[in-house]
């Protein structure tokens, strides 16, 4: 179904409340029901194309970043903006975002190859990570917590010790820039993707890629991680969405009923759908289970 006025760059699905979220490129933020599908909000507020959406974990909250530099903060429950939570991030610092599991802060990526730590509470930045590399294009937070990780425009991927905010492992792997990542609901994988079309699997702990999938004829832009915890999903700007078995390390299902490069996907709380959308303007829902 079309949904926005342009392109949509990003899909979020709460794990409460079971709302879906999306950002366009036409500077708004749209909210639906998991249940109908139906639009129950339009978010205005931007200046500029909206890259990434968030949801805070108990479902109250949406995150937004966006070429206008400004973090944005929405009221899920009220469905209005939450003024007093706007963050004027500054250029190029904030370019993707995600929420901590605790939903106390959001890190972003920095062009400078920082990861910022934002204060959701107090609406400014706590600490900045650094790689001493490149554009950090994709950041993601660990289910238990404890690592923070991010995927730069060169192909690597670090991962940080959240506590400390210790640099634990820079990841070689990737050729070229790396769009998306996903830890496993266990926090002991990380998923990457890249520019090279490639999907890699790596161990956390030590720090070592288990695998590298291929299957995407372009890009791999986006990656969502089943709650049943055997399967994930990624979208390609192939215009394709693929179901990947984790432990066979194989592709078991692709979609492609979208006419252009899909920028997002994610799966509902209980893992039997998943929404994907597109530069297309389109969303479309899928049953996984």
């Amino acid at each position: 179904m079309v949904t926005h006025e342009d392109g949509i760059w990003s899909v979020a699905w709460s794990k409460r409340g079971n709302r879906i979220v999306t950002g366009s490129v036409d500077d708004t933020i749209k909210v639906w029901s998991g249940d109908s599908f139906e639009e129950t909000n339009l978010l205005e507020g931007h200046q500029l194309g909206v890259l990434s959406v968030d949801i805070s974990p108990d479902g109250t909250t949406a995150m937004s970043t966006s070429l206008d530099s400004q973090i944005r903060f929405w009221d899920l429950i009220h469905r209005a903006k939450t003024d007093d939570k706007t963050i004027d991030a500054g250029p190029v610092e904030a370019w993707t975002g995600a929420y901590s599991p605790d939903g106390r802060h959001v890190a972003t990526g920095s062009h400078t190859g920082n990861i910022n730590i934002w204060s959701t509470e107090e609406s400014k930045k706590e600490r900045t990570l650094e790689t001493r590399g490149k554009f950090i294009m994709s950041v993601a937070y660990s289910p238990n917590g404890l690592y923070v990780a991010c995927g730069a425009e060169n192909g690597a991927v670090h991962i940080f010790d959240v506590p400390t905010g210790r640099l634990l492992h820079s990841l070689q792997g990737h050729s070229m820039c790396v769009r998306t990542m996903t830890f496993s609901p266990d926090s002991a994988l990380l998923i990457t993707g890249s520019d090279d079309k490639r999907i890699n699997l790596y161990d956390v702990h030590h720090g070592n890629c288990l695998s590298s999938l291929a299957g995407h004829q372009s890009w791999v832009l986006s990656l969502s991680y089943s709650p049943d915890t055997t399967h994930f999903a990624s979208g390609s700007s192939d215009k394709r969405a693929k179901i990947w078995d984790v432990k066979a390390r194989q592709c078991i299902h692709t979609f492609d009923d979208h006419d252009d490069q899909v920028w997002g996907v994610a799966y509902s709380d209980d893992g039997t759908k998943l929404a994907t959308v597109s530069e297309d303007r389109s969303m479309n829902i899928y049953q996984t289970g």
